[in-house]
């Protein structure tokens, strides 16, 4: 009796197996990044205004400040904004009134709750780059002495 030698289903010399393999290989990398990748983390205050004038006033001061607006919608109360004269920075703006507290509320002085997010080259603003344009917004609602 002979034993017959036998090839294995999957070798690097076969064009089509090599194809499945980098295409395995690829789809595991994107998912690694995407699985490092850090979230924005969201600063929110809250502020003795309406939503329709606090929505306003962070429009205003994001288009002053050289942002191009993505996106804007007043019913939900959102903003993405992205800086124009650098590539890879975004805001997100949120804007809501009563109901629960939002995600990283440092400040509360009123029912409407402004909550910024962003990223800078990839990576989460944090609050130093956020915290200024919370103080811009209340000037700009006259809440600030």
């Amino acid at each position: 009796m002979r034993y017959r030698e036998t090839t294995p289903a999957v070798t690097w010399r076969s064009g089509t197996s090599r194809v499945a393999w980098l295409g395995l290989l690829a789809g595991l990398l994107l998912l690694t990044a995407c699985a490092v990748s850090p979230q924005p983390q969201p600063r929110s205050i809250a502020v003795q205004a309406t939503t329709e004038e606090t929505l306003k006033a962070t429009l205003a001061m994001l288009a002053e400040r050289g942002f191009v607006i993505r996106h804007g919608d007043g019913d939900l109360g959102q903003i993405d904004a992205v800086l124009a004269s650098r590539s890879g920075y975004e805001i997100h703006a949120q804007v809501t009134s009563g109901g629960e507290r939002p995600p990283g509320l440092v400040m509360q002085n009123g029912d409407t709750y402004l909550t910024l997010s962003g990223r800078r080259g990839g990576q989460p603003l944090d609050a130093l780059a956020l915290d200024p344009l919370f103080i811009d917004v209340q000037n700009r609602l006259g809440l600030l002495p």
